[in-house]
């Protein structure tokens, strides 16, 4: 298994491995009603993909193993995404955001997800976006030194109905 950087040749099989991923995290968090609409809204989760693998200052990165399988992927750059503003979300306190970080399920508990951690970001300051009740993630990224924010945003698209919040990691707070 390697990491590898993702480009614009990889949207397709990236965007394939980013609903598996969502599907796998989110059908047992919060049923098959949200599950089916994350997998019916896939057009606006490519366009989503396709824009982040072409701009090039995010960080992409895929995860593949020996026979060319995607495992996982990550993305990390500037901070504040353009959603956060239409929002109206305050501003982030660094200027580095996790945009996503998914591993298969297969995957999970081999040290993978932290690889890709490590290699978008390092020891950076940063913060990502949570949906609530994922406590895995969680505690995944509490092991990696974030800390969750006291607040808590409603969701839209395809995730409405469920509730965000940030994860942020400073320096300062380590």
């Amino acid at each position: 298994m390697h990491v590898r950087p993702a480009g614009a040749d990889d949207a397709e099989a990236w965007s394939a491995l980013h609903l598996r991923c969502l599907d796998e995290t989110y059908r047992p968090l919060f049923g098959d009603a949200f599950a089916d609409r994350q997998q019916a809204a896939a057009g606006r989760t490519a366009g989503y993909d396709r824009a982040l693998l072409a701009d090039p200052d995010v960080r992409t990165l895929l995860a593949v193993d020996d026979g060319g399988t995607a495992l996982g992927l990550v993305s990390a750059g500037p901070a504040p995404a353009a959603w956060e503003g239409r929002a109206g979300v305050p501003a982030p306190l660094v200027p580095r955001q996790l945009f996503q970080l998914y591993v298969l399920r297969a995957a999970h508990g081999t040290g993978l997800g932290a690889e890709l951690l490590e290699t978008a970001i390092g020891s950076a300051d940063a913060y990502l976006w949570i949906m609530a009740g994922n406590a895995r993630a969680e505690r995944f990224y509490v092991r990696h030194g974030f800390r969750a924010l006291a607040e808590s945003y409603p969701s839209g698209g395809p995730w409405a109905g469920q509730h965000m919040h940030r994860m942020l990691r400073t320096a300062a707070a380590a």
